[in-house]
C-alpha cells in the first residue's frame, strides 16, 4: 500500500508540474502575430490590402505588426479566402532598410538575404493562402523595418503587393 501512495502522489505532483510549466510558458509568451490580406484592384494594377494591424499601439497602421521586446514569433499572413479561390496565391517577402547599422540585426532576426533582402525562410503554405517567417527578435535595440509582401494571380501571372512595417522590440 505504501508504495502504492508514493506513486500516486508523484504522478500528481508530476501531473500538477506540467500543468503549471504550460500556464507559466503560456502566459509569458505572446501569441504568434496574424495579418489578414486581400487583393484590391487599382488603377495601377493590383495592391495587397491589409485588413488589420498587430501594432497594438498604433492600431490604424494596418499591417504593422509588433514583436514584443524579448519575445520571439512567428509572423503570420493569410490571403483572403476568396482572392485564393480567384488564384491569388503568397510568393515572397522582401525587407528594406535604410540604416548600415541594422544589417546584421535584421539578417539575423529574420534569416534574409544581405544583398537582397527577401527572407530566405519565408513558409508559404496551404498552396500559397498562409505564410509564415519566423522573427528571432535578438537584436540589442529595438528597431522597425520596412517590408514587401507579394502575391501573385497563378494562371495570369499578375502581382500585387504592399509594404508596412514590423516594430521589433529588441531582446530582453
Amino acid at each position: 500500500m505504501f508504495i502504492f501512495r508514493k506513486k500516486v502522489r508523484i504522478k500528481t505532483v508530476f501531473i500538477a508540474a506540467v500543468l503549471l510549466t504550460g500556464m507559466v510558458s503560456e502566459s509569458s509568451m505572446a501569441a504568434d502575430p496574424k495579418i489578414d490580406l486581400r487583393v484590391i484592384e487599382t488603377s495601377d494594377g493590383y495592391k495587397l490590402e491589409f485588413l488589420n494591424s498587430e501594432c497594438p499601439a498604433d492600431p490604424a497602421r494596418l499591417g504593422c505588426v509588433n514583436v514584443a521586446k524579448g519575445s520571439k514569433n512567428w509572423i503570420q499572413w493569410e490571403l483572403d479566402k476568396a482572392d485564393w479561390q480567384d488564384g491569388w496565391v503568397l510568393e515572397d517577402l522582401q525587407l528594406s532598410w535604410n540604416d548600415p547599422e541594422l544589417t546584421h540585426c535584421i539578417v539575423n532576426d529574420f534569416d534574409v538575404n544581405p544583398n537582397t533582402g527577401y527572407a530566405r525562410d519565408f513558409r508559404v503554405q496551404g498552396n500559397g493562402k498562409f505564410a509564415k517567417l519566423r522573427d528571432e527578435n535578438d537584436c540589442e535595440f529595438a528597431y522597425e523595418v520596412n517590408y514587401l509582401i507579394s502575391a501573385r494571380k497563378k494562371h495570369s501571372g499578375d502581382r500585387a503587393n504592399s509594404d508596412p512595417i514590423i516594430r521589433n522590440g529588441g531582446r530582453n
